[in-house]
């Protein structure tokens, strides 16, 4: 079992080698990009969010930090929605675009976030942001790119079938369906990652910013 499903897990990768890559790209872009957004912001901008971070790593050291569970729903509940949206997207051809939007805004998020901490709290903040950033986004940025290419394969396919008539359309449609909610298990286990260890890591770096 296990065997056969690493075998079509090869398999699905080497077909979509290429929406891998590009994909993957596409992410480190938006990383990138998010990165050097942070140097064009303005000193006001600069200086409302260094007193956002304060508060909030303030709010981290006093244990004022929301009920873990609330946090977990509401992670659930949005990481979920970006699964589903870019599910809903690849049922579509002109849904593909809009994937691709939302990988590169996702990677612009994480770059942001990461550039901005290094940039005001240098080495810390790189700590700071391996301890309350990376532990669910190991998981929940590998779902996503997998989603996105498994969306982007099933949306070129729509293209592929209205010029011939061999492509068993609801098999790949029950395949890619499958796929993603195998995916929403993981993100589900990345929201109580986010929920219930990342607060305990960050309480860990914070009394020393």
């Amino acid at each position: 079992m296990v065997r056969s499903m690493k075998l079509a897990a090869a398999r699905y990768m080497q077909e979509n080698a290429k929406l891998f890559v590009y994909t993957i790209i596409l992410f480190i872009v938006g990383v990138l990009f998010g990165a050097i957004v942070v140097n064009a912001l303005a000193n006001g901008q600069k200086a409302d969010l260094f007193t956002y971070l304060r508060g909030f790593f303030g709010l981290v050291n006093d244990n004022h930090l929301p009920d873990s569970a609330y946090v977990t729903w509401h992670s659930i509940a949005t990481n979920l929605k970006m699964l589903g949206l870019i599910w809903i997207l690849g049922l579509s051809i002109i849904g593909l675009p809009l994937i691709v939007v939302l990988i590169f805004l996702k990677g612009f998020t994480i770059g942001f976030t990461v550039g901005f901490l290094v940039e005001n709290f240098a080495s810390k903040g790189l700590m700071f942001a391996v301890l309350a950033v990376l532990p669910q986004n190991l998981i929940i940025v590998p779902s996503l790119i997998i989603a996105g290419v498994a969306g982007t394969a099933f949306s070129l396919m729509l293209v592929r079938s209205r010029f011939t008539q061999n492509i068993p359309l609801y098999q790949k449609f029950l395949s890619y369906t499958g796929l993603v909610l195998v995916l929403a298990v993981f993100m589900i286990v990345a929201s109580f990652v986010e929920g219930y260890v990342s607060p305990l890591l960050m309480k860990m770096i914070t009394p020393h910013l």
